[in-house]
Order: structure tokens, then C-alpha cells, then sequence
């Protein structure tokens, strides 16, 4: 486990370097930030200034909730297919600009809208078990609930993005390709970058110590630059992990459909880091 942990850490930090060289691509995460932001901001706006006194307010409010989450997720689907097209642009010598790789994402709309809505569904029917079963009953299968959603789901972007497909078959064709390659005991992908974690851990830890040191007589501006540097490097770690993780997602696809790996991506440290269930345990196996 330790070695397949370590192999993680340095596999990170070689997409890291990967992505180094192309510094636009955590424009996209920015603009998904701010897109998603701007939308949850409006509904509850529109919520708050809206929904009538009744007793139809609870049915009002998840479904505004629900339109948000489609709206989010079908945005934010567009911007990381448009950072992996840019990505690929690079890596193939062939760099495009922002614009233009948003304007090839226009023919995946319609499929992009269809699966932002089927993941919606997915979310809100997890959250809704959730809220009914108390205790750690509800934190067990709210675990085991995302755990499949996000393996499950691993490749539908690429998928969308290569096959221009809807999302029932973008999720079969994800499944299949994580069966086909990783086999049926595929556990994750052991994927740590200590570089994130240190912007995130460590503006979470600032938060804690600001939230601590308030009312202890420290002077508040201190407190508060405090608190936002925090939010800042939280920000940060956010910005990088949604770079890293989907770029990351590509790279694997890219490999596991016969494309290769990038310059600077060390297969070994692929295999490695694969984890495999055994017998209700988690262990390492080879492609």
C-alpha cells in the first residue's frame, strides 16, 4: 500500500510538470469557479426574493436547487472538455487558443446538457438517502454511494469528448474501459499531489487558527488577513486539484485507448499506483 501511495505522489508530480508548460489551462478551473459561484448565488437570490409563503416552499427550493446543479455541472462539463482540448493541442504541437477551444465544444451541447442533468439526478437522489438515514448507516452509504458515482463516472468526459455520446452510453463505455483494462477489482487510482494538499491543508489549518485566536484579544486585522490568506491558498488548492485531476483523467484515458503517454509520464508509476480490491481489501495489481 505504501508503495503504491508513493508511486501516487511522484505520478502527480510528473502530470504537475506536464501541465507546467501550458500556464492557460488553470484559466478554465477560474472561469468554472466563477461560472458556478454566479449561478448558486442567483438562486438563492431568485429563492429567497421568489418562493411564496406555502407550503410548497420546500418543493420550490429543491427544485431551484436542482436547476442550479444541472446548470453548474453542465457548465463546468463544457470548460473541462475545453481545458482537455486544449491540453491535447499542446501535446500534439498544436496549441490553440481559448476561444477556439471553447468553440469546439459547441457540438457537445446537447450531450454535455443531458449528462449534467443525469448527474444531477444521481447527486440529489444520494443526498435525499442521506438526509433519511441518520448515524453512520447514512455515512456508510453515503461512502459507498459516492465511491460508485465517482468510479463509475471516472471517463464520461473523455468519453463525451471523443465519442460525442449520450450519458448512459458515456457511462457504460467508462465502466467498460475501467473493466477491460483494469479489470473488475479496479479500486482507484492512488493519485496524491502533496503540492495541492499543502495549499489546501495549509489554508484550512489558518482558517482553524483564525477561528481560535478570534476574540482572544489578538488585534482583529490580524485575524483577518489571517483568514483571508487561508481562503486564498484554499482557492488555490481548488484551482490546481480541478486542473490536475481531469488533465490527469485524460492522460489515462488517452493511454488506456492506445494514444500513449505524455513526454515526462513514467508508465511504472502508472501500473503502481493502480489499486485493486482483494477480497474486500485494497491491494496493487498490473493493467
Amino acid at each position: 500500500m505504501f508503495e503504491s501511495m508513493k508511486s501516487g505522489w511522484h505520478l502527480a508530480g510528473q502530470v504537475r510538470n506536464s501541465i507546467s508548460g501550458n500556464k492557460k489551462l488553470y484559466i478554465y478551473p477560474v472561469l468554472s469557479g466563477i461560472v458556478s459561484v454566479i449561478i448558486f448565488a442567483l438562486t438563492f437570490f431568485i429563492l429567497i426574493l421568489e418562493i411564496p409563503i406555502s407550503g410548497y416552499t420546500y418543493y420550490y427550493y429543491i427544485a431551484g436547487i436542482f436547476v442550479a446543479y444541472v446548470l453548474v455541472y453542465f457548465f463546468a462539463t463544457l470548460i473541462i472538455m475545453a481545458m482537455m482540448i486544449s491540453y491535447r493541442s499542446v501535446e500534439t504541437n498544436n496549441p490553440v487558443t481559448l476561444i477556439e477551444a471553447f468553440s469546439s465544444t459547441k457540438k457537445y451541447t446537447v450531450k454535455a446538457f443531458q449528462w449534467a442533468i443525469l448527474y444531477s439526478v444521481l447527486l440529489m437522489i444520494l443526498r435525499a438517502v442521506e438526509s433519511r438515514v441518520r448515524g453512520i448507516g447514512g455515512i456508510i452509504i453515503a461512502s459507498i454511494g459516492s465511491f460508485a458515482i465517482t468510479v463509475a463516472t471516472f471517463f464520461v468526459v473523455p468519453v463525451i469528448l471523443d465519442y460525442n455520446t449520450g450519458p448512459i452510453k458515456a457511462i457504460k463505455m467508462s465502466v467498460d474501459t475501467i473493466k477491460s483494462h483494469f479489470g473488475n477489482t479496479f479500486g482507484g487510482v492512488i493519485y496524491i499531489d502533496l503540492y495541492t494538499l499543502i495549499f489546501t491543508g495549509g489554508g484550512f489549518l489558518l482558517l482553524i487558527v483564525s477561528a481560535i485566536l478570534f476574540g482572544s484579544g489578538i488585534p482583529l486585522i490580524v485575524i483577518a488577513v489571517t483568514a483571508v490568506i487561508a481562503v486564498i491558498m484554499i482557492v488555490l488548492g481548488l484551482i490546481l486539484n480541478f486542473t490536475y485531476m481531469n488533465i490527469f483523467k485524460l492522460i489515462l484515458f488517452d493511454y488506456v485507448n492506445g494514444k500513449g503517454l505524455p513526454d515526462g509520464i513514467d508508465e511504472n508509476l502508472l501500473n503502481l499506483s493502480i489499486r485493486h480490491r482483494i477480497n474486500g481489501s485494497m491491494g496493487n495489481g498490473p493493467f
